[in-house]
């Protein structure tokens, strides 16, 4: 495997930061799966280090020859190249396992199926047209809907279907590797492996202290670009992934590296995805599929699986975060919302019943602002039609327009008349806690055939509670904040 194991891109390398009173023993190499490789060590005498890797360093190199499809040898590379039924090592048949349940778990977004896709990208690359996008999105389907058996003793590999596992190994073998150290060295405090940006820690690198990890911002790539955010990890691997640079130029125009594996056509606006995950297979695997998933549908996901955590960002910048990714942010960047223990803030809001003939279910954004307007936390948007979202001006001018990508992050179906209920945690739209002052809650509402409505609603956030009312004379019916230790 070389360094195109997976789009993880150098803009979106992850920097460590270890305080310099406890500095862990360094390893570093290159070209360890074709890109870099270090491993960081704290409570063991030098020896040790260097005895783990050299262990660590055996099985990345024993397992690159089982599941690159860099190498013509590698177990992975021969089953592709074969058309009879193999038997497969238990780590190859593992992955590739793996592979299949991330695909079922992210509705097929992610998949390790398409290398005959990718095959047909490569080739294209410097040529004077693409490949033919009727020809990829029938063959993608195909793939799609091959059955695939990993149960049996000697595995068919149906026709079309080329494995390539990189969205998902370098995870893999970072678990693998992890192990193998542990047990060359097993008086280790803290360990962290870091092979070209991904990344698993162990551990601690001193008593009490967490490891220390700078997120690069994808909106500036180079090596001094900056951090998006700096995390504080403990026994948690972390991947990236994203559209940024890299990718396939045909005729004088740039595509992207990451492929939508049911139309086997680059996407065009991929995010930008981090992951935190307990093991740097799910973290792998995530990263990817959330550069192709729907931000929302992503982010649900995220929301579903235990100890995992996840920022997307959209190419234009727009920040998502799951709703545990603040309290992973460092000591300096983190905050806790400031009103007192136990307050919680709440919104109801009601969509009136309308007489009219022919009635549609109105497009709604609620979010928070500072009082001059300045937008600050979408809670939430109704209706995901960019058209339709375009008749909520103040909303399209504060969020939509300056990122039509970011509109799918937050967008829910229209809902019927009646309540409903959100609810803010006290941050922006960064995952930053916000401070006490001055801000104003803004509902919009509007509908096909009907009328438009805004309503705001002025608030402060202090050490008292607030209950206010208003009620909208059309579009909107009654909205009620209520900020407080009673808050529901």
């Amino acid at each position: 495997m070389n360094h195109a194991i997976r789009g993880v891109l150098a803009a979106l390398a992850l920097a460590l930061a270890v305080p310099a009173a406890a500095e862990p023993s360094l390893r570093q190499r290159d070209n360890v799966l074709g890109t870099s490789f270090e491993l960081a060590m704290a409570g063991v005498p030098e020896a040790d280090v260097d005895r783990a890797l050299d262990a660590a360093l055996a099985e990345i190199a024993r397992l690159d020859g089982v599941l690159s499809v860099w190498r013509d040898d590698s177990e992975l590379a021969r089953y592709n190249a074969g058309s009879e039924p193999r038997s497969l090592s238990p780590e190859l048949k593992a992955v590739l396992r793996a592979c299949e349940h991330w695909r079922e778990q992210t509705a097929r977004a992610f998949s390790c199926r398409l290398g005959s896709v990718l095959a047909r990208w490569r080739a294209a690359a410097g040529a004077d047209a693409p490949p033919d996008r009727a020809e990829l999105r029938k063959l993608a389907r195909a793939i799609d809907r091959a059955a695939v058996d990993l149960d049996a003793e000697r595995v068919v590999r149906p026709a079309g279907i080329a494995w390539e596992a990189d969205a998902l190994a370098k995870g893999w073998i970072l678990d693998r590797a992890l192990e193998r150290v542990r047990r060359a060295a097993p008086a280790a405090t803290g360990i962290r492996i870091d092979i070209g940006g991904d990344a698993v820690y162990w551990g601690e690198p001193a008593r009490g202290t967490p490891w220390r990890v700078a997120l690069a911002d994808p909106q500036r790539p180079s090596d001094n670009g900056g951090a998006i955010a700096t995390l504080e990890l403990r026994s948690q691997a972390i991947a990236a992934s994203g559209h940024g640079s890299r990718g396939i130029e045909i005729a004088r125009k740039r595509y992207g590296h990451i492929v939508d594996p049911k139309e086997g056509w680059p996407l065009a606006y991929a995010p930008s995805a981090f992951v935190v995950a307990p093991d740097a297979a799910t973290a792998d695997a995530l990263a990817t599929a959330l550069t192709v998933m729907p931000i929302r549908a992503g982010l649900d996901l995220v929301e579903s699986l235990p100890d995992v955590e996840a920022l997307i960002v959209t190419e234009a910048g727009t920040p998502f975060a799951s709703s545990g990714w603040p309290a992973l942010l460092g000591a300096g960047t983190r905050s806790d919302p400031s009103w007192p223990a136990g307050f919680a803030f709440a919104v109801d809001y009601e969509i009136p019943q309308q007489s009219a003939a022919g009635y549609r279910r109105p497009y709604l954004a609620i979010w928070i602002a500072a009082a001059d307007g300045a937008p600050l936390r979408q809670l939430i948007v109704l209706g995901d039609s960019a058209r339709w979202l375009r008749e909520l001006p103040t909303w399209w001018r504060r969020y939509g327009r300056r990122d039509e990508s970011a509109i799918h992050g937050i967008a829910r179906e229209t809902r019927r008349p009646g309540r409903y209920t959100v609810t803010w945690d006290g941050r922006d739209d960064h995952g930053r806690a916000l401070a006490a002052g001055d801000y104003v809650l803004v509902v919009e509402a509007a509908r096909e055939h009907g009328g438009h409505e805004l309503l705001q609603v002025p608030f402060a956030v202090s050490a008292q509670p607030v209950e206010v009312e208003r009620s909208g004379s059309s579009e909107v019916g009654r909205v009620h904040l209520s900020f407080g230790p009673q808050a529901r």
